[in-house]
């Protein structure tokens, strides 16, 4: 098992987890980018198959590949911030009917981000969908709970965001671990 200070940000989708994770990584923290969001929208631009409604299968291995590179490039002892964890695509997998493949379950319990998981919780005033979010907020709040409950199954401490500003919710974030902004 890996174990890094990696701290995720979770949630269902449109709920503002990544525009959290930019301005972090605008304030100069370590941050991972959001690959299945990337890969999609790279993808759509290219008229690739490795889509989610393509090559479900092949698309989960180029997210995993991409996760699994985060993790090992954060050098030991230092701290980052994670835009979803590989127990994200278990919970996805699990939440659209594909089980829980063994490579996400083996990679869940081998890759193991910090013991706190942020999660952002569902909120209507700012849940946006467009071409690639195209679920609605009702299926939001239930990818949600999938994640949620994977991580819960996984041994992680689940810290709810509050429904603050962004920088209220980085100000609340670093409290809770304990950090100061870098710059």
């Amino acid at each position: 098992m890996n174990q890094k200070q990696i701290y995720v940000i979770t949630g269902g989708p449109g709920f503002g987890k990544t525009e959290l994770v930019q301005e972090l990584r605008k304030t100069g923290f370590l941050c991972s980018d959001e690959y299945a969001r990337d890969l999609i929208e790279a993808q759509l631009i290219s008229d690739g198959d490795i889509l989610p409604w393509k090559n479900p299968k092949l698309f989960q291995q180029e997210v995993l590949k991409q996760r699994i590179d985060f993790f090992e490039s954060v050098p030991d002892g230092t701290f980052a911030f994670a835009d979803r964890g590989i127990p994200d695509q278990l919970a996805f997998a699990h939440y659209k009917g594909f089980g829980s493949p063994e490579i996400l379950s083996q990679c869940a319990l081998n890759y193991k981000y910090a013991r706190q998981v942020f999660v952002s919780p569902p909120w209507p005033e700012i849940f946006v969908n467009d071409s690639i979010r195209t679920e609605t907020y009702e299926e939001a709040v239930r990818i949600h709970q999938a994640i949620i409950d994977t991580y819960i199954g996984l041994n992680y401490k689940i810290i709810e965001l509050p429904l603050l500003s962004i920088g209220e919710r980085i100000r609340f974030m670093l409290q809770v671990i304990g950090e100061e902004p870098t710059n």
